[in-house]
Protein backbone atom coordinates (compact mmCIF):
# COMPACT_ATOMS: atom_id res chain seq x y z
CA UNK A 1 0.00 0.00 0.00
CA UNK A 2 1.49 3.62 -0.86
CA UNK A 3 3.05 5.38 2.07
CA UNK A 4 0.92 8.30 1.13
CA UNK A 5 -2.45 6.27 1.98
CA UNK A 6 -3.82 7.42 5.86
CA UNK A 7 -2.16 5.42 8.57
CA UNK A 8 -5.59 3.67 9.22
CA UNK A 9 -6.02 2.19 5.91
CA UNK A 10 -2.00 1.31 5.96
CA UNK A 11 -3.05 0.06 9.53
CA UNK A 12 -6.37 -1.74 8.24
CA UNK A 13 -4.62 -3.70 5.44
CA UNK A 14 -1.97 -5.02 7.68
CA UNK A 15 -4.07 -6.49 9.53
CA UNK A 16 -6.31 -8.27 6.93
CA UNK A 17 -2.94 -9.26 5.46
CA UNK A 18 -1.89 -11.34 8.99
CA UNK A 19 -5.37 -12.60 9.11
CA UNK A 20 -5.04 -14.40 5.59
CA UNK A 21 -1.28 -15.21 6.30
CA UNK A 22 -2.87 -17.53 9.22
CA UNK A 23 -5.72 -19.21 6.89
CA UNK A 24 -2.76 -19.98 4.77
CA UNK A 25 -0.47 -21.83 7.65
CA UNK A 26 -3.37 -24.17 8.05
CA UNK A 27 -3.65 -25.34 4.54
CA UNK A 28 0.13 -26.66 4.22
CA UNK A 29 0.75 -29.87 3.11
CA UNK A 30 4.03 -30.35 5.61
CA UNK A 31 5.57 -28.49 8.15
CA UNK A 32 2.32 -28.49 9.77
CA UNK A 33 3.93 -27.79 13.40
CA UNK A 34 6.23 -25.45 11.99
CA UNK A 35 3.60 -23.39 10.78
CA UNK A 36 1.40 -23.71 13.85
CA UNK A 37 4.05 -22.10 15.89
CA UNK A 38 4.52 -18.98 13.17
CA UNK A 39 0.42 -18.79 13.00
CA UNK A 40 0.74 -18.47 16.92
CA UNK A 41 3.15 -15.30 16.69
CA UNK A 42 0.81 -13.98 13.85
CA UNK A 43 -2.47 -14.16 16.27
CA UNK A 44 -0.45 -12.46 18.43
CA UNK A 45 1.05 -9.67 16.33
CA UNK A 46 -2.81 -9.80 14.79
CA UNK A 47 -4.30 -8.44 18.39
CA UNK A 48 -1.48 -6.18 18.80
CA UNK A 49 -2.40 -4.36 15.63
CA UNK A 50 -5.98 -4.61 16.53
CA UNK A 51 -5.19 -2.66 19.67
CA UNK A 52 -3.92 0.10 17.32
CA UNK A 53 -6.89 0.47 15.53
CA UNK A 54 -8.31 2.05 19.45
CA UNK A 55 -5.67 4.48 19.40
CA UNK A 56 -5.74 7.76 17.61
CA UNK A 57 -2.13 8.50 15.81
CA UNK A 58 -3.76 10.57 12.81
CA UNK A 59 -1.15 9.72 9.99
CA UNK A 60 1.91 9.04 12.13
CA UNK A 61 5.20 8.94 9.83
CA UNK A 62 6.62 6.67 12.71
CA UNK A 63 3.35 4.28 12.63
CA UNK A 64 3.52 3.85 9.07
CA UNK A 65 7.03 2.81 8.76
CA UNK A 66 6.12 0.41 11.76
CA UNK A 67 3.61 -0.83 9.55
CA UNK A 68 4.76 -1.51 6.26
CA UNK A 69 8.06 -3.10 7.75
CA UNK A 70 5.60 -5.88 9.45
CA UNK A 71 3.59 -6.22 6.20
CA UNK A 72 6.87 -6.37 4.42
CA UNK A 73 7.57 -9.74 6.57
CA UNK A 74 4.11 -10.93 6.94
CA UNK A 75 3.65 -11.15 3.07
CA UNK A 76 6.22 -13.13 2.74
CA UNK A 77 5.14 -15.20 5.37
CA UNK A 78 2.12 -15.93 3.57
CA UNK A 79 4.18 -16.33 0.54
CA UNK A 80 6.03 -19.19 2.46
CA UNK A 81 2.79 -21.03 2.95
CA UNK A 82 1.38 -20.54 0.16
CA UNK A 83 4.29 -22.53 -1.75
CA UNK A 84 3.74 -25.19 0.95
CA UNK A 85 0.62 -25.83 -0.10
CA UNK A 86 0.57 -25.56 -3.77
CA UNK A 87 4.05 -27.35 -4.37
CA UNK A 88 4.51 -31.15 -4.25
CA UNK A 89 4.66 -33.06 -1.47
CA UNK A 90 8.21 -35.23 -2.14
CA UNK A 91 9.62 -31.81 -3.06
CA UNK A 92 8.48 -29.92 0.61
CA UNK A 93 10.11 -33.33 2.08
CA UNK A 94 13.19 -32.92 0.63
CA UNK A 95 13.56 -29.35 0.80
CA UNK A 96 12.46 -29.37 4.27
CA UNK A 97 16.07 -27.84 5.77
CA UNK A 98 15.10 -24.96 3.50
CA UNK A 99 11.65 -24.47 4.46
CA UNK A 100 12.87 -24.00 8.18
CA UNK A 101 15.75 -21.80 7.95
CA UNK A 102 13.19 -19.42 5.46
CA UNK A 103 11.00 -20.12 8.52
CA UNK A 104 13.23 -19.24 11.26
CA UNK A 105 14.53 -15.85 9.29
CA UNK A 106 11.00 -14.50 8.76
CA UNK A 107 10.20 -15.13 12.21
CA UNK A 108 13.12 -12.69 13.31
CA UNK A 109 12.52 -10.61 10.98
CA UNK A 110 8.97 -10.18 12.23
CA UNK A 111 10.27 -10.01 16.17
CA UNK A 112 12.43 -7.38 14.53
CA UNK A 113 9.26 -5.47 12.74
CA UNK A 114 7.37 -5.65 16.31
CA UNK A 115 9.95 -3.16 17.82
CA UNK A 116 9.16 -0.13 15.90
CA UNK A 117 5.61 -0.53 17.23
CA UNK A 118 6.80 -0.69 21.07
CA UNK A 119 7.26 3.33 21.55
CA UNK A 120 3.89 3.86 19.69
CA UNK A 121 2.36 1.80 23.21
CA UNK A 122 4.90 3.81 26.32
CA UNK A 123 2.64 4.74 27.97
CA UNK A 124 -0.14 1.87 28.39
CA UNK A 125 2.35 -0.97 29.64
CA UNK A 126 1.64 -2.39 25.70
CA UNK A 127 5.22 -1.66 24.41
CA UNK A 128 6.98 -4.25 27.17
CA UNK A 129 4.51 -7.10 26.07
CA UNK A 130 5.45 -6.04 22.40
CA UNK A 131 9.52 -6.06 23.31
CA UNK A 132 9.04 -9.70 25.06
CA UNK A 133 6.68 -10.92 21.99
CA UNK A 134 9.97 -10.25 19.65
CA UNK A 135 12.35 -11.11 21.95
CA UNK A 136 10.91 -14.74 22.01
CA UNK A 137 10.04 -14.19 18.06
CA UNK A 138 13.96 -13.46 17.53
CA UNK A 139 14.92 -16.42 19.61
CA UNK A 140 12.71 -19.00 18.03
CA UNK A 141 13.73 -21.81 16.35
CA UNK A 142 11.95 -24.40 14.15
CA UNK A 143 13.00 -27.92 13.98
CA UNK A 144 12.38 -30.90 10.73
CA UNK A 145 11.22 -33.98 11.82
CA UNK A 146 13.59 -37.06 12.58
CA UNK A 147 12.34 -38.80 9.54
CA UNK A 148 12.66 -36.10 6.95
CA UNK A 149 16.71 -36.12 8.19
CA UNK A 150 16.37 -40.26 7.68
CA UNK A 151 14.64 -39.88 4.34
CA UNK A 152 17.30 -37.00 3.05
CA UNK A 153 20.20 -39.85 4.52
CA UNK A 154 19.14 -42.30 2.74
CA UNK A 155 18.62 -40.61 -0.67
CA UNK A 156 22.20 -39.30 -0.45
CA UNK A 157 23.41 -43.17 0.71
CA UNK A 158 21.44 -44.45 -2.48
CA UNK A 159 23.01 -41.43 -4.67
CA UNK A 160 26.51 -42.02 -3.27
CA UNK A 161 26.41 -46.20 -2.91
CA UNK A 162 24.14 -45.92 -6.64
CA UNK A 163 22.21 -48.95 -4.38
CA UNK A 164 19.59 -49.83 -6.93
CA UNK A 165 18.38 -53.21 -5.20
CA UNK A 166 14.51 -53.69 -5.28
CA UNK A 167 14.29 -53.16 -1.54
CA UNK A 168 15.90 -50.44 -0.73
CA UNK A 169 14.31 -47.71 -3.24
CA UNK A 170 10.73 -49.55 -2.48
CA UNK A 171 10.79 -48.85 1.09
CA UNK A 172 12.49 -45.64 0.48
CA UNK A 173 9.54 -44.82 -1.49
CA UNK A 174 7.03 -45.98 1.10
CA UNK A 175 8.56 -44.08 3.84
CA UNK A 176 8.53 -41.25 1.58
CA UNK A 177 4.68 -41.77 1.44
CA UNK A 178 4.15 -41.99 5.63
CA UNK A 179 6.48 -39.01 6.00
CA UNK A 180 3.98 -36.63 3.21
CA UNK A 181 0.78 -38.46 4.42
CA UNK A 182 -0.33 -40.17 0.91
CA UNK A 183 -1.41 -43.77 0.79
CA UNK A 184 1.16 -45.98 -0.59
CA UNK A 185 -1.08 -47.67 -3.15
CA UNK A 186 0.59 -47.91 -6.72
CA UNK A 187 -1.75 -45.20 -8.13
CA UNK A 188 -1.49 -42.73 -5.24
CA UNK A 189 2.41 -43.12 -5.17
CA UNK A 190 2.91 -43.28 -9.04
CA UNK A 191 0.73 -39.69 -9.32
CA UNK A 192 2.82 -38.07 -6.86
CA UNK A 193 6.16 -39.28 -8.12
CA UNK A 194 5.14 -38.20 -11.78
CA UNK A 195 4.13 -34.63 -10.22
CA UNK A 196 7.45 -34.49 -8.35
CA UNK A 197 9.42 -35.41 -11.74
CA UNK A 198 7.63 -33.23 -13.92
CA UNK A 199 8.18 -30.07 -11.43
CA UNK A 200 12.12 -31.45 -10.99
CA UNK A 201 12.25 -31.24 -14.59
CA UNK A 202 10.92 -27.66 -15.28
CA UNK A 203 13.49 -26.73 -12.26
CA UNK A 204 16.55 -27.76 -14.08
CA UNK A 205 15.78 -25.27 -16.52
CA UNK A 206 16.46 -22.81 -14.15
CA UNK A 207 19.15 -24.32 -12.05
CA UNK A 208 22.96 -24.44 -12.76
CA UNK A 209 24.96 -27.25 -13.25
CA UNK A 210 25.87 -29.05 -10.01
CA UNK A 211 22.26 -28.45 -8.61
CA UNK A 212 20.43 -29.91 -12.01
CA UNK A 213 22.78 -33.25 -11.71
CA UNK A 214 21.27 -33.61 -7.88
CA UNK A 215 17.91 -33.00 -9.31
CA UNK A 216 18.28 -35.74 -11.47
CA UNK A 217 20.22 -38.37 -9.14
CA UNK A 218 17.17 -38.06 -6.66
CA UNK A 219 14.36 -38.26 -9.64
CA UNK A 220 16.48 -41.64 -11.10
CA UNK A 221 16.86 -42.82 -7.80
CA UNK A 222 13.35 -42.82 -6.90
CA UNK A 223 12.09 -44.06 -10.02
CA UNK A 224 13.93 -47.68 -9.92
CA UNK A 225 11.26 -47.97 -7.37
CA UNK A 226 8.86 -50.72 -8.79
CA UNK A 227 5.99 -50.45 -7.00
CA UNK A 228 5.49 -47.10 -9.16
CA UNK A 229 4.34 -49.68 -11.92
CA UNK A 230 1.66 -52.22 -12.24
CA UNK A 231 2.41 -55.85 -12.48
CA UNK A 232 1.99 -55.84 -15.89
CA UNK A 233 4.12 -52.98 -16.67
CA UNK A 234 7.44 -54.46 -14.40
CA UNK A 235 6.56 -57.78 -16.62
CA UNK A 236 6.74 -55.89 -19.56
CA UNK A 237 9.92 -54.21 -19.02
CA UNK A 238 11.51 -57.34 -17.94
CA UNK A 239 10.72 -58.86 -20.95
CA UNK A 240 11.65 -56.35 -22.98
CA UNK A 241 15.32 -56.53 -21.26
CA UNK A 242 15.48 -60.27 -21.46
CA UNK A 243 14.73 -60.76 -24.83
CA UNK A 244 17.09 -59.08 -26.10
CA UNK A 245 19.83 -60.57 -24.19
CA UNK A 246 21.62 -63.80 -25.42
CA UNK A 247 21.27 -67.27 -24.80
CA UNK A 248 24.92 -67.55 -22.96
CA UNK A 249 26.02 -66.00 -19.54
CA UNK A 250 28.76 -63.88 -20.05
CA UNK A 251 32.23 -63.89 -18.63
CA UNK A 252 33.31 -61.54 -16.10
CA UNK A 253 35.47 -58.57 -18.21
CA UNK A 254 39.47 -58.59 -16.15
CA UNK A 255 38.51 -55.09 -15.11
CA UNK A 256 35.62 -56.62 -12.74
CA UNK A 257 38.46 -59.08 -10.80
CA UNK A 258 40.16 -57.87 -7.97
CA UNK A 259 43.66 -58.10 -7.84
CA UNK A 260 44.36 -58.82 -4.46
CA UNK A 261 40.87 -61.44 -4.14
CA UNK A 262 40.89 -62.44 -7.84
CA UNK A 263 36.93 -62.81 -7.26
CA UNK A 264 34.31 -60.39 -8.86
CA UNK A 265 34.29 -56.78 -7.08
CA UNK A 266 31.10 -56.10 -5.26
CA UNK A 267 31.91 -52.79 -3.80
CA UNK A 268 35.34 -51.33 -5.93
CA UNK A 269 37.11 -48.67 -4.80
CA UNK A 270 39.72 -46.62 -6.92
CA UNK A 271 43.03 -45.36 -6.12
CA UNK A 272 44.18 -41.99 -7.06
CA UNK A 273 46.67 -43.81 -10.11
CA UNK A 274 43.11 -45.74 -11.45
CA UNK A 275 43.56 -49.28 -10.05
CA UNK A 276 40.45 -50.70 -8.77
CA UNK A 277 40.34 -53.35 -5.61
CA UNK A 278 37.58 -54.85 -3.60
CA UNK A 279 37.05 -51.94 -0.66
CA UNK A 280 37.53 -54.52 2.29
CA UNK A 281 41.04 -56.41 0.78
CA UNK A 282 42.43 -52.66 0.19
CA UNK A 283 41.46 -51.91 3.34
CA UNK A 284 42.96 -54.63 5.32
CA UNK A 285 45.92 -54.77 2.77
CA UNK A 286 46.60 -51.02 4.00
CA UNK A 287 45.86 -52.29 7.69
CA UNK A 288 48.24 -54.33 7.89
CA UNK A 289 51.05 -52.16 7.50
CA UNK A 290 51.49 -52.17 3.81
CA UNK A 291 51.71 -48.42 2.76
CA UNK A 292 52.35 -49.68 -0.94
CA UNK A 293 49.14 -49.97 -3.67
CA UNK A 294 49.56 -53.46 -4.48
CA UNK A 295 49.77 -52.95 -8.49
CA UNK A 296 52.38 -50.01 -8.27
CA UNK A 297 54.16 -50.37 -5.35
CA UNK A 298 53.40 -46.62 -4.77
CA UNK A 299 52.62 -45.03 -1.78
CA UNK A 300 48.63 -45.34 -0.93
CA UNK A 301 46.44 -44.10 2.29
CA UNK A 302 43.21 -45.42 2.78
CA UNK A 303 41.82 -41.41 2.48
CA UNK A 304 42.61 -41.50 -1.22
CA UNK A 305 40.49 -44.26 -2.06
CA UNK A 306 37.00 -43.45 -3.72
CA UNK A 307 33.76 -45.56 -4.63
CA UNK A 308 34.73 -46.84 -8.29
CA UNK A 309 30.80 -46.03 -9.49
CA UNK A 310 30.92 -46.50 -13.21
CA UNK A 311 32.63 -49.76 -12.84
CA UNK A 312 29.94 -51.01 -9.90
CA UNK A 313 27.41 -50.45 -12.15
CA UNK A 314 28.99 -52.48 -14.80
CA UNK A 315 29.17 -55.23 -12.70
CA UNK A 316 25.73 -54.85 -11.34
CA UNK A 317 24.57 -54.81 -14.89
CA UNK A 318 26.63 -57.70 -15.97
CA UNK A 319 25.07 -59.41 -13.11
CA UNK A 320 21.78 -59.03 -13.55
CA UNK A 321 22.09 -59.80 -17.27
CA UNK A 322 23.73 -63.23 -16.47
CA UNK A 323 21.30 -63.94 -13.80
CA UNK A 324 18.18 -62.89 -16.39
CA UNK A 325 19.81 -65.50 -18.43
CA UNK A 326 20.28 -67.93 -16.13
CA UNK A 327 16.69 -68.07 -14.73
CA UNK A 328 15.20 -68.20 -18.25
CA UNK A 329 16.78 -70.93 -19.26
CA UNK A 330 16.97 -73.51 -16.09
CA UNK A 331 13.65 -73.94 -16.00
CA UNK A 332 13.81 -76.57 -18.95
CA UNK A 333 15.78 -78.17 -17.19
CA UNK A 334 14.03 -78.62 -14.05
CA UNK A 335 11.44 -80.17 -16.13
CA UNK A 336 14.14 -83.27 -17.25
CA UNK A 337 13.52 -86.85 -15.40
CA UNK A 338 17.18 -86.34 -13.96
CA UNK A 339 17.12 -86.17 -10.65
CA UNK A 340 20.23 -85.05 -9.99
CA UNK A 341 20.16 -82.40 -12.88
CA UNK A 342 16.84 -81.20 -11.52
CA UNK A 343 18.22 -80.94 -7.49
CA UNK A 344 21.31 -79.24 -8.54
CA UNK A 345 19.22 -76.51 -10.50
CA UNK A 346 16.80 -76.40 -7.92
CA UNK A 347 19.86 -75.42 -5.56
CA UNK A 348 20.74 -72.90 -7.86
CA UNK A 349 17.53 -71.20 -8.26
CA UNK A 350 17.13 -70.91 -4.20
CA UNK A 351 20.19 -69.43 -4.03
CA UNK A 352 19.31 -66.84 -6.12
CA UNK A 353 16.25 -66.05 -4.83
CA UNK A 354 17.75 -65.90 -1.41
CA UNK A 355 19.99 -63.57 -3.29
CA UNK A 356 17.55 -60.30 -4.12
CA UNK A 357 13.79 -59.42 -3.78
CA UNK A 358 14.21 -58.97 -7.42
CA UNK A 359 15.23 -62.17 -8.40
CA UNK A 360 12.04 -63.32 -7.11
CA UNK A 361 9.99 -61.59 -8.98
CA UNK A 362 11.72 -62.71 -11.95
CA UNK A 363 11.05 -65.85 -11.44
CA UNK A 364 7.29 -65.83 -11.01
CA UNK A 365 7.57 -63.68 -14.36
CA UNK A 366 9.13 -66.74 -16.12
CA UNK A 367 6.14 -68.51 -14.74
CA UNK A 368 8.33 -71.05 -12.32
CA UNK A 369 4.95 -71.47 -10.03
CA UNK A 370 3.04 -74.27 -12.24
CA UNK A 371 6.99 -76.31 -12.61
CA UNK A 372 7.64 -76.56 -9.17
CA UNK A 373 4.00 -77.39 -7.96
CA UNK A 374 4.27 -80.44 -10.45
CA UNK A 375 7.25 -81.11 -8.68
CA UNK A 376 5.68 -81.88 -5.47
CA UNK A 377 4.93 -85.12 -6.33
CA UNK A 378 7.71 -86.71 -7.33
CA UNK A 379 8.51 -89.81 -5.86
CA UNK A 380 12.03 -88.32 -4.55
CA UNK A 381 11.86 -86.49 -1.18
CA UNK A 382 15.02 -84.29 -1.66
CA UNK A 383 13.73 -82.57 -4.68
CA UNK A 384 10.31 -82.49 -2.58
CA UNK A 385 12.20 -80.34 0.02
CA UNK A 386 14.38 -78.44 -2.41
CA UNK A 387 10.58 -77.11 -3.73
CA UNK A 388 8.73 -76.42 -0.70
CA UNK A 389 11.78 -73.75 0.81
CA UNK A 390 11.26 -72.40 -2.55
CA UNK A 391 8.06 -71.88 -2.54
CA UNK A 392 7.77 -70.88 1.05
CA UNK A 393 10.75 -67.97 -0.09
CA UNK A 394 8.37 -66.74 -2.82
CA UNK A 395 5.27 -67.02 -0.41
CA UNK A 396 6.95 -64.92 2.46
CA UNK A 397 5.59 -61.39 2.11
CA UNK A 398 4.61 -61.03 -1.46
CA UNK A 399 0.91 -61.02 -1.48
CA UNK A 400 1.10 -59.99 -4.63
CA UNK A 401 2.67 -63.39 -6.05
CA UNK A 402 -0.25 -65.38 -5.05
CA UNK A 403 -2.35 -63.78 -7.56
CA UNK A 404 -1.56 -65.68 -10.55
CA UNK A 405 -3.84 -68.16 -12.46
CA UNK A 406 -6.09 -68.13 -9.55
CA UNK A 407 -5.02 -67.79 -6.03
CA UNK A 408 -2.02 -69.65 -4.39
CA UNK A 409 -2.76 -70.05 -0.96
CA UNK A 410 0.38 -71.56 0.89
CA UNK A 411 0.78 -72.56 4.56
CA UNK A 412 2.81 -74.83 6.51
CA UNK A 413 1.20 -77.81 8.25
CA UNK A 414 2.17 -79.44 11.29
CA UNK A 415 4.88 -82.34 9.58
CA UNK A 416 7.03 -78.48 8.04
CA UNK A 417 4.99 -79.60 4.49
CA UNK A 418 3.18 -77.19 2.74
CA UNK A 419 -0.33 -77.67 1.22
CA UNK A 420 -1.73 -75.90 -1.45
CA UNK A 421 -5.03 -74.42 -1.89
CA UNK A 422 -6.42 -72.72 -5.34
CA UNK A 423 -9.81 -70.73 -4.51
Amino acid sequence: MSSNAPASDILSGAISNTLETINATKCVHLQKENFKKLASYLEKTASILQQLTKLNFNDSAALKTAINALTKHVSEAKTLAFECTTRNKIYLLLNSKTIVTTLEKNTKDLGGALTLLAPLFSFNGVGQEIIKLSNIMTDSKYRTRPVEDEIKEKIQLGIRERNADRSFTNNLLVLIADAIGISTEQSVLRTEYEEFKNEMENMEMTADVAESLQIEQIVGLLGKADILATVKERENKYFSKRNSLGRQPLEALQSFYCPITGDVMEDPVETPSGHSFERGAIEKWLAEENSLCPVTKTPLKTSALRTNKTLRQSIEEWRDRNTMIVIGSMKSRILSNEDEEVIICLGKLQDLLLERDLHQEWVMMEDYLPVLVSLLSTKNFQIRSRVLVILRILATNHDDRKVRDGRVGLCLNNKHFFSFIIY
